[in-house]
């Protein structure tokens, strides 16, 4: 009789949180909502994903670099090592864009 009753108390707990999983995965999680998370990154070249915007980032040596700005701020490209001077290329909030440029940093 006792081990009927674990049989009856097991399945019964197994029943519940059969109920209840798929019901707490039908929550959003934080950035689901809206295509795509919230944080503010920059994704390079497909592979680099950059969090500190405020940053200048530089690649090795000039060349044509993909840039996906999931940002809501500009992303300024330039043709120096170190993001001095005038930006050569803009890439806007939350577009997409190849530029040839050395460094990027968002805009402030």
């Amino acid at each position: 009789m006792k081990t009927g009753m674990c049989s009856v108390a097991g399945a019964l707990v197994v029943a519940a949180v059969s109920v209840a999983a798929p019901t707490a995965s039908a929550f959003p999680t934080p950035g689901s909502a809206g295509g795509g998370d919230s944080r503010e990154v920059v994704i390079i070249d497909g592979q680099l994903e950059l969090s500190d915007l405020d940053s200048c980032w530089a690649s090795g040596f000039p060349r044509d670099i993909r840039f996906e700005n999931r940002s809501k701020r500009n992303f300024l490209v330039y043709a120096s090592k170190d993001c001095s001077g005038e930006p050569t290329a803009t890439v806007a909030a939350g577009g997409s864009a190849t530029h040839y440029g050395w460094s990027a940093v968002a805009a402030k």
